[in-house]
C-alpha cells in the first residue's frame, strides 16, 4: 500500500481540544500542507490541526471499490479499504497520542472527497468529514448509499461547483444530481449531527484549496 508510514501535523498555537483535519496529499497536484493551512487561517481565528499523509496513487488509494475509468484509460482499482485501515491503524493512534481530546475529521477534494464520505459509512472512528467537489458520479455510488448509514455521530461539509455537472462526459455529468441526492440522504440520516452544503462558483478545477479551506472553516464554526 503506497501511503507513508508517518504523519506530519501542523497546528495553530493552542491545538489542545481543537479539531484535527486529516488530508491526503498528492505532491504531483502541486499543493502543499502549508498552503492549505494558511488558507484556513485566513478564514478563521479558531484553533485546529492539519494531519497530512502522503498519497502516491490517487485513483487506487481513494477508490472504495474497483470501477471503470470515467475518462481516458485510468481505471479505479479500489484500494480505499487499505487506505482506511492505514488511517485507523496508524494515523488515528498518532493523532490521539498528540491531541488526545481532539476530534478527527477526514478532508478531501474530488475522489478524496468521495473517499472521506465513504469512510464515514464504513468506520465509526471519525467525527466527520469535509467533502468538496466529491466524485459522487462514481460507479454504483447511488446503490451503495441506498443501503448504508453513517456509522457514528458526524458533522459533514459538502460543496460542489455550479458548473461541474455541465460536462459532455455522461458519467461525470451525474455529479450534480448525485450531490443533491446525497445531501437529502444525509439530512435524513440520524447519525449526521450537522450538515453543511453549499455551491461554489466555477468548475471542478477552480480553486480547490480555497474550497477545502472554506469547508474546514465551516466545521470549525
Amino acid at each position: 500500500m503506497a501511503v507513508c508510514k508517518t504523519m506530519n501535523a501542523i497546528s495553530t498555537q493552542n491545538p489542545a481540544n481543537a479539531p484535527v483535519f486529516i488530508w491526503g496529499l498528492d505532491m504531483s497536484h502541486g499543493e502543499t500542507a502549508e498552503s492549505l493551512f494558511e488558507e484556513v487561517k485566513s478564514l478563521t481565528d479558531k484553533d485546529f490541526s492539519l494531519a497530512v499523509f502522503d498519497v502516491t496513487d490517487w485513483n487506487a488509494q481513494f477508490s472504495p471499490w474497483p470501477a471503470p475509468a470515467a475518462f481516458g484509460k485510468d481505471s479505479f482499482s479500489g484500494k480505499g479499504n487499505d487506505t482506511l485501515r492505514f488511517l485507523e491503524d496508524n494515523v488515528l493512534p498518532e493523532i490521539k497520542s498528540r491531541f488526545p481530546e481532539s476530534g478527527a475529521f477526514l478532508t478531501g477534494y474530488s475522489l478524496a472527497g468521495l473517499f472521506s464520505l465513504w469512510a464515514l459509512y464504513e468506520s465509526d472512528k471519525f467525527n466527520g468529514a469535509v467533502c468538496c467537489s466529491s466524485s459522487l458520479w462514481f460507479d454504483k455510488w447511488d446503490e451503495y448509499v441506498s443501503t448504508h448509514r453513517i456509522k457514528a455521530s458526524s458533522k459533514i461539509y459538502m460543496s460542489l461547483g455550479n458548473r461541474e455537472e455541465k460536462t459532455k462526459n455522461k458519467t461525470m455529468a451525474k455529479v450534480g444530481d448525485r450531490t443533491r441526492s446525497q445531501a437529502e440522504i444525509l439530512k435524513d440520516d440520524p447519525n449526521v449531527e450537522k450538515l453543511f452544503f453549499e455551491w461554489n462558483e466555477g468548475g471542478h478545477f477552480d480553486e480547490p484549496l480555497k474550497r477545502v479551506a472554506k469547508g474546514i472553516a465551516r466545521i470549525l464554526g
